[in-house]
């Protein structure tokens, strides 16, 4: 297959995909997203028409741009792509692979984390069961908590968390929850991986329990002011066969600095997840929260 009916075939199962985004029809676009995204990079791996580095780095992007839309409508999540990012690709589907003279410019700018996902996505090992997504993160069955970081320079200081529980009056409702960590710096991009707890099966009247510690893999002595935490309940659902953010919670780094020891009971908002945590909406009137512990270490 040539460049021009590659292209072609991209530039109509994309317009496809958004027709279907426009009109909320979120299963058949996501599905059409995810679709594309890896067509585009099984074509960027194959490298059958020799791409230039300024075209291998398109390509990457535009998968990531794809998967990261796809990701805001399973998870119920805003990572600032929107429809109207999708809408900026429009333009760019109808010239990509044909013009390359010069090598047309990406829309709008994507988080790091985002990309690096795309690049190493064939890069596992045959018998893991990790799946890399768009946004950095892992779903690995049993969770993908991290081991603590190694300090490399003095003055160092590593932080844990210590999931303890998180307050629904619904508790016991919830299948294989889990609880996804991510830190992000002040302009709202990962600064790292993010962690899932493993699934938890036990609960209590309000509360959902999980006894898990999360590892923090940068020194928080090395995170800039605007730096946040965030912790987002999701389960799955097994009607819509997808899993589900309920509800999410932050640290700021004012509440994480200095913090050995402490015991913090956080609140809990409403989805989707604000990263820029502007639109804070409590889930609930009632007094339940998500609890933690915090531990560090100082090399």
């Amino acid at each position: 297959m040539e460049r021009a009916d590659t292209q072609r075939m991209w530039d109509k199962e994309f317009k496809v995909a958004l027709e279907s985004d426009s009109w909320g029809q979120i299963e058949e676009a996501k599905e059409s997203y995810e679709r594309l995204a890896t067509k585009i990079k099984e074509l960027h791996d194959e490298n059958t028409f020799r791409f230039s580095a300024q075209e291998k780095a398109l390509l990457l992007k535009l998968s990531a741009a794809l998967n990261l839309r796809s990701r805001e409508m399973r998870d119920d999540v805003e990572l600032g792509v929107g429809t109207r990012g999708m809408q900026l690709l429009r333009k760019l589907f109808e010239v990509v692979l044909v013009k390359n003279d010069p090598c047309p410019e990406f829309p709008f700018d994507l988080p790091s984390s985002a990309l690096q996902a795309v690049e190493f996505s064939n890069q596992s090992s045959a018998g893991s069961r990790a799946d890399v997504l768009a946004g950095g993160l892992t779903e690995i069955e049993g969770g993908s908590l991290l081991p603590p970081p190694a300090l490399r320079d003095k003055g160092d200081e590593a932080l844990s968390i210590h999931i303890e529980k998180i307050g629904f009056k619904d508790a016991t409702v919830f299948i294989d929850p889990c609880v996804t960590v991510s830190v992000v710096d002040k302009e709202s991009e990962l600064i790292e991986s993010q962690q899932d707890t493993p699934p938890s099966n036990r609960n209590k009247p309000n509360y959902v329990l999980f006894g898990n510690t999360v590892h923090i893999q940068t020194p928080i002595n090395r995170l800039e002011k605007g730096a946040a935490i965030l912790f987002e309940f999701k389960h799955f659902k097994p009607k819509k066969k997808k899993v589900s953010t309920k509800a999410w919670a932050f640290m700021e780094l004012e509440e994480f600095t200095n913090a050995h020891g402490n015991n913090l009971s956080l609140e809990i908002y409403k989805k989707p997840t604000d990263v820029k945590r502007k639109k804070l909406n409590l889930l609930s009137v009632k007094p339940l929260y998500l609890h933690v512990e915090l531990t560090s270490r100082i090399h």
